[in-house]
């Protein structure tokens, strides 16, 4: 009886680890701010020039080059850390003015928000332009081997008109099911 009750306690202890550990990411819910005017230019902590229409956004502690996915309000978007901050009234994110006005979280000022993290990159090659459109990771997005980060408005076959592919091509090279649908913030190999 002894032997039965404590192969009943190891089950029910890794039974309980495994139901603790789903291997989902877990949204984190946070303060978010958004930053922007007359900012743009300003070197960020990654070195690379402050864009407020990019996707991107500031946060204290997690590894520059971070991709979060942030949702507010019913909508979602991509961004990659890339700045420190922010550092007043107990705020997790500074967004970018491009993704907070893509959320419409720029009419509240400040809100919560879910925030998961959804990967990393070393570098910025996916990070927006100055101009706030589209991002490249190379200067002639036409010769292939490149990427691109979706924004507001860009649908698949405008995307491949615009590089010189097929929707097909693309939505195969990216593991795409469904070529109607892309998230702004998401990056296009090509």
């Amino acid at each position: 009886m002894l032997k039965l009750s404590r192969l009943l306690w190891i089950l029910l202890l890794v039974g309980a680890f495994v139901a603790l550990d789903n291997g989902k990411a877990e949204a984190t819910t946070g303060l978010a701010s958004w930053y922007g005017p007359g900012l743009e230019g300003q070197l960020t902590a990654s070195g690379e020039p402050f864009n407020p229409y990019g996707f991107t956004a500031a946060h204290k502690t997690l590894p520059l080059g971070t991709q979060l996915i942030v949702s507010y309000a019913g909508r979602s978007v991509q961004v990659t850390v890339n700045d420190r901050g922010p550092y007043a009234g107990g705020r997790d994110l500074d967004l970018s003015q491009g993704a907070a006005e893509y959320l419409g979280l720029t009419a509240a000022g400040v809100d919560w928000v879910d925030y998961t993290v959804v990967g990393s990159s070393g570098d910025s090659a996916g990070s927006s332009d100055d101009s706030g459109g589209q991002s490249y990771a190379s200067d002639q997005p036409d010769t292939g081997g490149g990427s691109y980060v979706v924004q507001s408005g860009d649908t698949l076959s405008g995307i491949a008109a615009q590089l010189g592919t097929t929707v097909d091509d693309l939505a195969s090279a990216n593991g795409i099911s469904n070529p109607d649908f892309v998230s702004v913030g998401q990056t296009i190999y090509y």
